[in-house]
C-alpha cells in the first residue's frame, strides 16, 4: 500500500518530537502490535508492548543524550534517516560525544510504524562512550553514569 508522502512525512515529525521530549513510551506506542525493531547490538524486539519494555528500561537509564537528524529520505513507506547519537557534555567537558546511526523505519499507517532497523559501528559507539566517561571522571563527574 502506498501512503501519501505528507502523512509520511508528519508522522516521521511526530517519532523524532517524541524522541527530543524523552517520552519513550509515547514514542513505542507509535509502532503496531506486531512491529520488528531490530537493534543489531541489543537484540530484535517483537511486537510494540517488547519494544516499549525495551526502550524505556534502556532510555531510562540514560540522561543527557539527543538525536539529531541530519538528513532523511522518504521512498514509499520507508524512511531512512541519518542521524546522531550524542551524551550531551556534563559542566567542564568540552568535547564532542556522537556516533552515527542509519536508521530504517516502514510506515504501516495510521501514525503506526512496522519496522524500525538501527545500523551503526559498535566499536565506534564504545570508543566514543570511553572518551565521554573518561573526559566525565576529569571533570568531577567521578559518578558520572555510563550512558545505555
Amino acid at each position: 500500500m502506498t501512503f501519501d508522502r505528507k502523512e509520511v512525512d508528519a508522522e516521521f515529525q511526530k517519532y523524532v518530537a517524541r524522541g527530543v521530549a524523552n517520552d519513550w513510551s509515547a514514542w513505542a506506542d507509535q509502532f503496531t502490535e506486531d512491529a520488528l525493531y531490530v537493534e543489531h547490538e541489543m537484540g530484535t524486539m517483537h511486537g510494540r508492548e517488547e519494544i516499549r519494555a525495551w526502550i524505556v528500561a534502556t532510555m531510562g537509564s540514560v540522561s543527557g543524550m539527543s538525536f539529531p537528524v541530519e538528513w532523511y529520505v522518504i521512498d514509499g513507506d520507508r524512511v531512512i534517516v541519518y542521524c546522531w547519537n550524542v551524551f550531551d557534555p556534563l559542566p567542564g567537558m568540552t568535547g564532542e560525544y556522537k556516533f552515527a546511526v542509519a536508521v530504517v523505519l516502514h510506515y504501516a499507517g495510521h501514525g503506526l510504524w512496522s519496522y524500525e532497523e538501527d545500523i551503526y559501528n559498535a566499536k565506534e559507539t564504545d570508543t566514543v562512550l570511553a572518551r565521554f566517561l573518561e573526559d566525565a571522571a576529569a571533570a568531577g563527574h567521578a559518578s558520572a553514569a555510563p550512558p545505555a
